[in-house]
């Protein structure tokens, strides 16, 4: 006999067996008690929470003949033949979601059952039926047989017509917390004889995240991989995840200006094949834990992750932990256009060594007395002296920079900022190369936003990492040129400043101004009011269709 997976074998046969939708549970089976059943459900909740399971169960109770309080007799006919029988369709909407299989549908279900009370549809993924097919759909569902019951089940109900979900009785199944889960996985443990610590089930509960059908996945998976004790390092071999030992120690090599630590911890990562956008949410979540830990004192199951966590509480104060969250969550949106995805995180990693306040600075990094009076940076934009940053006055940058976003707006189009946009993620594989190091750091978290013939207004999302591009604009428009083959002039401005231009731009168009080209040794730049092309042309081909109401 063929092995039959744990997931299945413990699928619940009643209500009773249902973990953690308890006031769902209840709300149908008086329903059901009280012959108050309603033509059609919505179930709508995240994978393995239990909505067609509890379908099932629908099913089978309302065609139990012999139903008690207690739940479906499973000795009567309809429930022993339950699983072959034709008054329960079961069908998946991801394979069979267009308008011919609906309508064959609707043509069925005016056949009364064969030998139940009810023919119950059960509709898994219905989110992925076609318009036409939820068209089809509607009239049945408004107005359908007695002996019809229609059961619903999706994960994205936002997906669902209004005129659909306002026929359903709707449910909203919610993840399942960790104890609930670990209780269930005791109890297939002790069924199965599985020997395994408190702490992997509590992990593969977390990993899980709220879904049981996973967590009893990755325990039969568990099983597979070693007869022997399970312990949580197995739960993170199994499953690819990382241990709190490593991230502990990538937060400590953080802390500690640790590069060359923050490089060899990438790059383990990065051999072992480790998914770098799972990483990182391991990463925020840990840094999420260390934080309601600080703030609400909560200790987990994880005797191990209690201990790692108040270590960090004893080094990192909250300013530090928030950076730290708002930069990995940059990169997490920055990977999706990434092709070097490794490369990406080990630049900002590093770029965090440098990016903490005063405060947090390691003792060994010593700034020039006199920088900040010479730059006006403010104290958090400091750097250490190694990175040789060229000198530039306020005054004298700022005036670069209103040129230069002038220039960029003389040119412009979307061909050239596709064009540049191509090739941008490429950057990356300079980092090792000691000359453009400092560059690629710098350009971590910039983007490309105008392009003219020779500019290249570049948005940072914070006013820090644009001042620090626009002060070592030559190590960068270095860098461009080497990538590009080509002179760039570049200014990076925040994205509270890019608000700004782009505002000011839209409302100089209207008005019918043409941006000059002036070059830097001039103090003020002039405009006129003729125009090449049409104001809205210019316009859409700079800053896209969807963004401008024009009247």
């Amino acid at each position: 006999m063929s092995y039959l997976a744990l997931y299945r074998k413990y699928r619940p046969q009643n209500f009773e067996d249902v973990v953690g939708q308890d006031k769902i549970i209840k709300v149908i089976n008086n329903a059901i008690l009280n012959e108050k059943i309603s033509h059609a459900y919505l179930f709508s909740g995240p994978r393995g929470t239990g909505k067609t399971t509890t379908a099932k169960i629908i099913a089978k109770m309302v065609n139990c003949q012999n139903l008690t309080v207690d739940g479906p007799c499973n000795k009567c006919e309809n429930c022993i033949n339950f699983l072959s029988s034709n008054d329960i369709v079961e069908i998946d909407a991801a394979s069979n979601n267009g308008v011919d299989e609906i309508r064959e549908l609707r043509d069925k279900v005016n056949l009364v059952p064969s030998n139940s009370r009810y023919k119950v549809y059960i509709i898994d993924e219905v989110h992925m039926l076609t318009t036409s097919a939820f068209n089809a759909l509607l009239k049945t569902l408004e107005e359908p047989p007695h002996h019809a019951i229609f059961i619903l089940a999706t994960t994205e109900p936002y997906k669902i017509p209004l005129t659909v979900a306002s026929r359903c009785q709707k449910f909203q199944f919610n993840k399942i917390d960790d104890d609930s889960i670990v209780k269930k996985l005791k109890q297939i443990s002790n069924n199965e004889g599985i020997d395994i610590t408190e702490e992997a089930m509590y992990e593969i509960s977390r990993l899980a995240d709220g879904g049981l059908r996973d967590a009893i996945n990755l325990l039969d998976q568990l099983t597979a991989y070693k007869s022997e004790k399970i312990t949580i390092e197995d739960v993170y071999k199994v499953n690819g995840s990382v241990s709190y030992s490593d991230l502990y120690e990538l937060l400590i090599s953080i802390k500690n200006n640790d590069k060359k630590n923050i490089i060899q911890i990438v790059e383990n990562i990065d051999k072992e094949g480790k998914n770098i956008s799972k990483f990182i949410e391991e990463l925020l979540i840990f840094l999420k834990d260390i934080l309601v830990f600080k703030n609400g004192n909560k200790k987990t199951k994880i005797e191990d992750k209690n201990k790692k966590i108040e270590e960090i509480m004893m080094n990192f104060d909250d300013d530090l932990i928030y950076l730290m969250i708002n930069r990995l969550n940059d990169v997490l949106n920055l990977l999706k256009t990434s092709s070097h995805p490794s490369i990406l995180l080990l630049i900002n990693l590093l770029k965090l060594t440098e990016d903490k306040t005063p405060s947090e600075q390691n003792d060994n990094i010593s700034i020039p007395d006199n920088q900040l009076e010479q730059n006006k940076i403010l104290p958090e934009q400091n750097v250490p002296k190694e990175n040789n940053f060229t000198t530039i006055s306020t005054d004298n940058l700022d005036k670069i920079k209103k040129i230069r976003i002038n220039n960029s707006f003389v040119s412009a189009s979307k061909q050239l900022l596709n064009l540049v946009k191509e090739k941008w993620p490429t950057i990356s594989e300079y980092l090792l190369d000691k000359k453009y190091e400092l560059a690629v750091g710098l350009l971590a978290d910039a983007v490309p936003t105008v392009v003219g013939n020779d500019d290249i207004i570049l948005v940072s999302k914070y006013i820090s990492s644009a001042t620090r591009i626009n002060v070592n604009k030559e190590e960068v428009e270095n860098l461009l040129n080497k990538v590009y083959n080509k002179k760039y002039n570049i200014v990076a401005i925040s994205e509270e400043e890019w608000d700004v231009e782009k505002k000011q731009y839209i409302e100089n168009i209207k008005k019918g101004y043409k941006y000059e080209y002036i070059t830097e040794d001039k103090k003020e730049s002039e405009e006129v009011n003729s125009s090449e092309k049409t104001q809205v042309d210019k316009l859409i081909e700079l800053v896209g269709e969807e963004i401008i109401e024009y009247k």
